[in-house]
C-alpha cells in the first residue's frame, strides 16, 4: 500500500488519517506550524501513521492531502516544495473565492492537473465523500481509496464542480 501524506494535524486531519488507515495505507502527518502536533496526530491514529517534516513528505508520498486552514495554504505549499507528479487532495474549506474554487486555484498554483477536491465533509457523520477533479485517473484513485475505507465516494465530475462542494459545505458549517 502507499504512503499518503497529510499536511495538517488538527482534528479533521486526524479524521482523514483514520479513513486512509482504514483503507490500508500508511499515513504521514506534517504540520507547517508545529512539528509536535504532527507527532500527536500520528499517535492518535496509531499503527501505520508517523510524523515528518513537510519537505520530506513530497519525497516519500505519492499523494498529499492538504488539510490546513485556507490562510495557511501558501505556507504549506512552500513547506512541502514541488509536488507536480503526484495527486494532491484539496481538503481545505476556503472562503468564497468568487468565480473559482479553492481547488481550482490550488491546481493553478501547483501547475498540477492531478488536484482532487475531497474530504471536506464532516467525516464523523458523512454518508458519502464527494470528489471532483479534471484528472479522471486521480479521481478514480481517490475514489478507490475512499471505497476501501468502507465509505462511499461520490464522483461529481470535473474540478469546476468543487465550487458547488465548497459552497454546500460552507452552508452546512454555518447552520
Amino acid at each position: 500500500m502507499a504512503i499518503i501524506g497529510i499536511v495538517g494535524a488538527d482534528a479533521r486531519a486526524v479524521a482523514i488519517g483514520r479513513v486512509i488507515r482504514k483503507a490500508g495505507h500508511t499515513v504521514c502527518f506534517s504540520d507547517v506550524n508545529d512539528y509536535r502536533t504532527s507527532i500527536a496526530a500520528a499517535d492518535i491514529v496509531g499503527d501505520g501513521a508517523y510524523a515528518a517534516m513537510p519537505d520530506r513528505q513530497a519525497e516519500a508520498c505519492e499523494t498529499i492531502v492538504l488539510a490546513v486552514r485556507w490562510q495557511d495554504v501558501d505556507r504549506a505549499l512552500e513547506a512541502i516544495g514541488r509536488f507536480e507528479e503526484g495527486i494532491v487532495v484539496d481538503a481545505t474549506r476556503p472562503p468564497s473565492l468568487g468565480h473559482l474554487s479553492g481547488a481550482e486555484l490550488l491546481a493553478h498554483k501547483l501547475n498540477n492537473p492531478r488536484v482532487v477536491k475531497g474530504f471536506v465533509e464532516p467525516l464523523e457523520s458523512a454518508e458519502f465523500i464527494r470528489i471532483a477533479s479534471d484528472d479522471v485517473g486521480a479521481r478514480a484513485e481517490v475514489g478507490e481509496l475512499i471505497a476501501r475505507s468502507g465509505r462511499t465516494a461520490l464522483d461529481v465530475g470535473p474540478l469546476q464542480r468543487a465550487r458547488d462542494i465548497e459552497r454546500e459545505i460552507a452552508k452546512q458549517l454555518t447552520l
